[in-house]
């Protein structure tokens, strides 16, 4: 399929997705009277397009500077990292939190930017399964840190269990949703121009240099690139696993291996597969919604098994 074609496809898919997830929810399918039902479905749309959009070019670009068919941000650690962060600020400045809208934001950003900055130093230039084992290590350690900040929190424990579990998205209003929201579509657009240089990464690093490619420092903005955009998006909606794997896998599948296409449409899918999987969670059981993450997890988890089952034959 042609990158026009595989773009056209998936506007038209994300058009009527985003039609039947401002129809759909706890109070049954319609918009109120009013349209009051759509005003309150907006802010949760809007949240869940965005992390899906940051969550799938975030995958792609990782999957390209680890040359690693199965990195995303949710199994390296890189959400792990960014709750953590969120829990130390909750944990020691509960009410200072909340005073300024970029708080939040920048205590995630600070840790997904460390837990990447470690997976880099460690997991990287070996095998599929270092970089993977360091991926649980550090998932590992960041929800071990986070729940013992939320077992000495009583006020903010349900919100980082929550976080935990995927289920922000509920929570999503227009003030607490509008910075995150332009960070994950600032970082996606960043990460764009970044394109030529993953596909040069693919070849190798001795081969990237000789084309040309500054390896260090396209290396760099992706990793920095990257954790910005986990950071924004469990702002939003908490820990997601699989929007980052399985979104660049579909994009390849449809459009090849070029980055110039892969990214952008990774972001196009990543984008569909979210507000679909919260669609789905809310449609099929309205007075118990599940979690977006709980679905794509339902999706996502046969696929990996997939993927790294061939890679290891």
């Amino acid at each position: 399929m042609t990158a026009t074609k595989a773009w056209v496809a998936g506007c038209i898919l994300l058009v009527g997705l985003v039609v039947l997830a401002l129809s759909v929810g706890t109070q049954g399918f319609g918009w109120g009277d009013g349209a009051s039902l759509l005003l309150l479905r907006t802010p949760r749309v809007l949240a869940a397009l965005a992390a899906g959009l940051a969550l799938g070019i975030g995958g792609a670009a990782q999957q390209g500077v680890f040359r690693n068919p199965l990195a995303d941000p949710g199994l390296t650690g890189v959400f792990g990292g960014a709750l953590f962060g969120i829990a130390v600020l909750l944990g020691l400045f509960p009410e200072a939190a909340w005073q300024r809208a970029w708080f939040i934001p920048a205590a995630a950003f600070g840790g997904a930017l460390g837990t990447s900055a470690l997976l880099t130093l460690i997991g990287s230039g070996g095998s599929s399964s270092r970089l993977l084992l360091t991926g649980l290590g550090l998932n590992a350690f960041t929800a071990a840190g986070t729940l013992v900040i939320a077992s000495r929190s009583g006020e903010s424990r349900e919100l980082l269990t929550n976080g935990a579990y995927g289920d922000w998205l509920g929570m999503a209003t227009l003030e607490l949703t509008w910075l995150p929201v332009v960070l994950c579509v600032a970082a996606a657009l960043l990460l764009l121009p970044l394109a030529r240089s993953l596909d040069f990464l693919s070849f190798g690093e001795d081969a990237a240099r000789g084309f040309g490619c500054e390896v260090g420092s396209a290396r760099r903005k992706a990793v920095l690139l990257t954790a910005l955009a986990a950071a924004a998006a469990t702002c939003l909606v908490g820990q997601v696993a699989f929007i980052g794997l399985l979104a660049p896998h579909l994009a390849r599948a449809l459009v090849g291996p070029r980055h110039a296409n892969v990214l952008p449409l990774s972001a196009l899918l990543g984008a569909v597969l979210l507000l679909g999987a919260d669609t789905i969670g809310r449609g099929l059981w309205p007075q118990a919604p599940l979690s977006a993450a709980a679905v794509t997890a339902i999706l996502g988890a046969p696929l990996f098994i997939w993927i790294a089952r061939g890679r290891h034959e």
